[in-house]
């Protein structure tokens, strides 16, 4: 049976369970933070939710704490991203006891059975300490947005190639091995984040939760419950800062990636897959430059300088030598190319 997109209802109040927290990050996205919040309160399962405001322009926390009194809130004056945000989320969560944390994007909304199949999984298969669902699409609520990926397996095309969830709310739970979850809804053991650490702030925004599913794997198995309960609207930080970071967070990024997870057994050879990261960054180029985007192209180009020479954090404007260079060479290639 198809379960259908729900509607927000107004907020109550979920039994608390500090043994299990959701993590979300506000970053200017009020609206949305409150149709998530209001799902979670109609979620009959103990948990308890903090939620991180990570430094919006207006301080969302006195205006959520008025209307759902039964979470708890952290402001931060910095925006750290992705990392930053929920690290700050993660570290509150673990001071007050728990043992699992779901880093869930304020962008969602989930149904009642959320909590209790997560859970489920995590009971029924405890050699997988990182667990996620499979993602739906809230504008097309039946329609599979993401289940998780393997990583830059050579005989497959790409980077991230996804694998197949078949899921079933009805269905008695299962759970799909795979090397990343994404980011969108990311459940974590306390004890794989004592041993790894948290996320690498360094990335910021874009593959972060790629590398903690990476490094996670080190201790642990991670893997996809067969069931969507979660319906997430996708990429609103970006379509509210534009598509160029994106393109930038992306390229640089995966330089980054590439390089600290270069020794994985299922792993292209790292000259391969660098060779297999300049047609990427290429590709990505040419698709922007194609559509008329030219700062999008120029993102593209900045991420692979930033990356290849190993600036990271949140993107700065600053003087980058020889990137006129790099710049001409690429729009040479793609003049020829086009």
């Amino acid at each position: 049976m198809t379960e259908t997109l729900p509607l927000p209802t107004a907020p109550t109040s979920p039994p608390r369970n500090d043994r299990l927290w959701v993590v979300l990050v506000n970053f200017n996205g009020l609206d949305d933070t409150r149709k998530c919040l209001r799902s979670l309160a109609d979620v009959p399962d103990a948990v308890s939710v903090v939620v991180v405001d990570n430094a919006s322009k207006e301080n969302a926390v006195p205006i959520l704490q008025r209307e759902f009194p039964w979470a708890d809130f952290v402001r931060s004056e910095v925006n750290g991203g992705w990392a930053g945000g929920n690290n700050l989320g993660v570290q509150h969560a673990l001071a007050r006891g728990a043992e699992w944390a779901i880093l869930l994007n304020n962008d969602t909304v989930v149904p009642p059975r959320f909590v209790r199949r997560l859970t489920e999984a995590a009971e029924a298969f405890p050699n997988y300490g990182v667990l996620g669902p499979v993602i739906l699409f809230m504008d097309e609520p039946t329609k599979v947005q993401t289940t998780g990926v393997v990583f830059n397996r050579p005989d497959r095309d790409g980077f991230f190639q996804p694998i197949d969830v078949p899921h079933d709310a009805e269905g008695r739970v299962g759970v799909v091995e795979c090397d990343i979850v994404n980011g969108c809804c990311l459940m974590i053991r306390r004890d794989v984040v004592e041993k790894i650490g948290l996320v690498d702030e360094a990335f910021f925004l874009i593959h972060e939760e790629s590398d903690w599913c990476l490094r996670a794997q080190a201790v642990t198995k991670c893997g996809i419950v067969a069931d969507a309960i979660v319906w997430h609207k996708g990429s609103s930080s970006f379509q509210r800062e534009g598509k160029k970071l994106q393109r930038y967070y992306d390229a640089r990024n995966l330089v980054r990636l590439l390089r600290k997870h270069r020794n994985r057994p299922t792993a292209r050879r790292f000259l391969k897959g660098f060779r297999h990261y300049l047609g990427y960054a290429f590709h990505r180029y040419a698709h922007e430059r194609g559509r008329g985007f030219r700062d999008s192209a120029d993102a593209v180009l900045e991420g692979v300088y930033d990356g290849l020479t190993g600036r990271y954090g949140p993107r700065q404007d600053r003087w980058r030598p020889g990137l006129g260079l790099l710049r001409m060479a690429a729009g040479l290639v793609w003049r020829v190319k086009k």
